[in-house]
């Protein structure tokens, strides 16, 4: 009764400090639980998507550039009893403009994926009427159709009539429409064509037993598994949540600062209490319990109220930002809410220990082992303190630098991780001794020169409480390494971005198209009509396809370009490239690999590569270099357009680039081209200048969470300068009562706490940029490249960081003085020390 009574004395004494901390935890687990539940919600709708337009088959067989011939079908129905494969079902994927068609073969398809099989309203002969569609209830809806009524489709440059004759009952929540293979092969222009061979597996086969035997085999197709399909589907935005979830971490440990900070506060006003309580009986477990209690229970609270937040935040997220927090991985429509209650749980438990490690440091601030020494008035706080904390930030920083060494594990970097929070530590740890050396230097020098007497007051108390100084900038120093590593990371990245665009852009205008899986290419010859039009210089065309590597990961695109061989830095941002190859590398096939490539398939310039340009074919190329790409993650390959079409026979194209004459309106040229060549009127045309804003506006959005968490942190650090400059008024009243018993003028104990507080904040945003300079490199060399293989040059954000700096001064100062106007009272202070003397 009494530990609960206590306990209940101290929230309501100040329960506005305890409700700020909980504040705290509760926003940095928010955010944690939004940005797990956004992408566990995103993952699991569009896994569920993609399990639905492949039928929920177990096993499929791919070709490599999305389309096979059909003919290869009786080859692989000749094979299947080799194979141990029952039933081999055609599939031909149609993405068009509102929704993915897919053309199957019903009678092999209703024993390989059954929850795709149409049913038709009228006679079962729909099932074979040439523009016959059938359509699931998501579909109808978001199409505005019933059954009976004609949809117009577009697709590439073609306009569609379909009617709707069913609906597909095994679809309950996919925008999905089927049709009979061999009318959509004829209505959609793409005879002989098909997508993917599904499969259903004789019942002695496995998965892996099947891998076997097609390795076997001189010519394959590619196996994807369901497995396959949901660890690609994870990879696509992997290393951008692990990103976001570690940053939302870091603000929930921030947050444990200021959570440090009201403990420490709170002992500070209970030590006469505490002390009472030791002196008649109370066991010092049980101190230290009521100690641990206190952050305990803000932890706990502050992680149930976060994880109520959070959830609410990810359904206000996932309607604004989109499944992928603007990563753009995903498609922009907005999965519904998925919880994960063991990971809430997680969340919880981690706000809950927190607030108990928050709580242990304050332990320290009281002598357990004399509590009647505390009664008669000990000393708060030791004014001088020989800092012995540096040999431990020297061995923290000796193994932050010995992680950097530590290769990445299963494709992300967490040894850099580590890296990153040893460093910090180190940083922290150093803090006393740094202002221990710092201000025993200001202090001789302030002896050999004549100062304003509170200047010499206020250098000459920092250099004599190291200790008390160092809690009222930990957070600080913490939450400004950290924004100030982020800051440089982000301009970083985002100059490189802008240098890399206008390397990729050199003409005036382009087309911009669907992916590549989507996109049908279109006749050559526009290049030459485009051409004879005036106001046109130049134009160059190519073809972009998606390139299936492997099982494991996403595709890689393919980009089939006019290439100059002699000089491929003119269209390429090439970082190496080997100029001259070997004779026997002469007559090969050159090619060029992004910096992904590098990185997941082990590309080198100068080396040999395999890539699958025809079904079961593995094409040797020469890597004659490797270039930056930013726009896509998982690789991209650049291959000479005409090398492309010897090797692959297709002589199509899905983008246009043109170079107009000087001064020529874009406007009117690309009105001309769409008026002239109606087969490439579905292309969007947009100019440079407009690819630029746009690409630049995506990565802002892309990092919008970002800023978010940098602010929370900021928001902290602001936060516990606030909670600790109160608390050391407190402990120090006797200090400001002597002084204001020597004269000290209410004015001039305000401009000593602002002076001592200013400076230590010089000290802090001195201290943090240099941490946070080492961190951002460690992001820039580390991090970066393994999450998302690509690199950058280091670029400064010095107007950024100095307004930073400038509010965080302003702001730690303005909250000092206003604790300091709500603590010091000269008269006040005075008559206490006169009625205790």
């Amino acid at each position: 009764m009494l530990f609960f009574w206590l306990l209940r004395g101290v929230f309501v004494q100040a329960w506005a400090r305890w409700l700020l901390a909980l504040i705290m935890v509760a926003i940095g687990v928010m955010l944690a639980v939004s940005i797990h539940t956004v992408n566990h919600s995103a993952l699991a709708y569009f896994g569920q998507a993609l399990d639905t337009v492949n039928g929920q088959t177990s096993a499929q067989l791919l070709p490599p550039l999305g389309e096979m011939d059909e003919r290869q079908i009786d080859v692989w129905n000749q094979r299947k009893r080799q194979l141990g494969v029952q039933t081999i079902s055609p599939v031909l994927v149609i993405q068009t403009d509102q929704l993915t068609i897919l053309g199957l073969d019903v009678f092999n398809a209703a024993l390989v994926s059954s929850s795709l099989m149409p049913q038709a309203m009228n006679s079962k002969d729909d099932l074979f009427q040439e523009r016959s569609l059938f359509l699931s209830a998501p579909a109808l809806k978001a199409l505005g159709v019933a059954v009976g009524e004609t949809v117009s489709l577009k697709y590439g440059g073609l306009q569609v009539a379909l009617t709707v004759k069913g609906e597909l009952p095994g679809v309950p929540s996919q925008v999905l429409g089927v049709m009979d293979i061999g009318s959509a092969q004829w209505v959609f222009n793409r005879l002989g064509v098909v997508s993917r061979l599904d499969l259903r597996l004789e019942d002695w086969q496995t998965v892996d037993g099947l891998r076997a035997s097609l390795d076997r085999m001189p010519d394959k197709l590619e196996l994807v598994t369901t497995k396959d399909r949901e660890r690609r589907m994870s990879s696509l935005s992997r290393a951008y949540r692990v990103n976001l979830s570690v940053l939302a971490m870091v603000a929930l440990l921030t947050g444990g600062f200021l959570v440090s900070t009201a403990v420490n506060l709170s002992i500070i006003r209970q030590r006469s209490e505490l002390a009472l309580l030791g002196t008649l009986g109370a066991s010092e477990p049980w101190l230290r319990r009521f100690v641990l209690s206190q952050g305990g229970l803000i932890g706990l609270l502050g992680g149930l109220l976060g994880v109520l937040m959070g959830l609410v935040l990810a359904a206000v997220l996932m309607q604004f930002m989109g499944g992928d927090l603007g990563g753009n991985y995903f498609s922009k429509s907005a999965p519904p809410l998925e919880v994960d209650l063991w990971v809430m749980v997680f969340f919880v438990v981690c706000a809950l220990l927190l607030g108990l490690i928050s709580s242990f440091l304050p332990l320290f601030q009281i002598n357990w082992h004399r509590p009647m020494a505390v009664l008669r008035g000990e000393p708060g706080e030791h004014l001088v303190l020989k800092p012995n904390t540096l040999k431990w930030s020297g061995l923290a920083l000796g193994l932050s630098l010995a992680l950097l060494f530590l290769p990445s594990f299963d494709e992300l970097p967490w040894a850099g991780y580590g890296s990153i929070a040893l460093l910090l530590c180190a940083g922290l740890l150093a803090l006393p001794w740094l202002l221990a050396k710092l201000w025993g230097v200001f202090s001789n020098w302030v002896e050999a020169y004549r100062v304003y007497p509170v200047v010499r007051l206020a250098l000459w108390r920092l250099a004599q409480a190291p200790s008390a100084a160092t809690p009222l900038i930990t957070g600080t120093v913490a939450a400004l390494s950290l924004s100030v590593a982020m800051m440089i990371m982000v301009s970083s990245f985002r100059n490189s971005v802008s240098n890399w665009l206008i390397t990729v852009l050199p003409a005036d205008v382009y087309t911009m198209g669907s992916t590549p899986t989507e996109q049908p290419g279109f006749s050559a010859t526009v290049q030459v009509l485009i051409e004879s039009l005036p106001q046109v210089q130049r134009v160059e065309t190519s073809r972009i396809r998606a390139l299936r590597l492997t099982h494991e990961r996403p595709e890689v695109a393919l980009i089939a370009k006019p290439v100059d061989l002699e000089n491929p830095a003119r269209s390429l941002a090439l970082i190496a490239q080997v100029e001259n190859p070997p004779l026997k590398e002469e007559k090969r096939v050159r090619v060029f690999g992004s910096e992904a490539m590098g990185d997941l398939y082990g590309w080198r310039a100068g080396h040999e590569a395999f890539i699958p340009l025809t079904t079961g074919v593995q094409q040797k190329v020469w890597v004659a270099g490797i270039f930056r790409d930013y726009g896509r993650q998982h690789g991209s390959v650049v291959i000479p357009i005409d090398a492309y079409e010897q090797l692959t026979g297709d002589h199509t194209r899905t983008h246009i680039s043109v170079w107009l004459t000087e001064g020529a309106d874009p406007t009117p040229t690309i009105q001309a081209i769409q008026s002239q060549l109606p087969e490439i009127a579905h292309l969007k045309w947009v100019t440079a200048t407009d690819i630029r804003a746009l690409s630049l506006k995506i990565f802002d959005r892309s990092f919008a969470m970002t800023y978010v968490l940098e602010g929370v942190a900021l928001l902290v650090a602001v936060f516990s300068v606030a909670a600790g400059v109160t608390g050391q008024l407190i402990v120090r009243r006797r200090e400001f009562a002597v002084l204001a018993h020597l004269g000290l003028s209410r004015s001039q104990s305000w401009a000593l706490v602002s002076l001592e507080i200013g400076m230590l904040l010089m000290v802090a945003i001195f201290w943090s940029s240099l941490l946070g300079s080492l961190i951002g490199q460690i992001l820039i060399q580390k991090i970066n490249p393994a999450s998302f293989h690509w690199t950058m040059e280091t670029h400064m954000a010095y107007g950024q960081w100095a307004v930073v700096c400038l509010v965080m001064m302003g702001v730690g100062i303005g909250v000092s003085l206003w604790a300091a106007r709500q603590g010091l009272d000269p008269k006040r202070l005075a008559q206490s020390l006169r009625a205790e003397g």
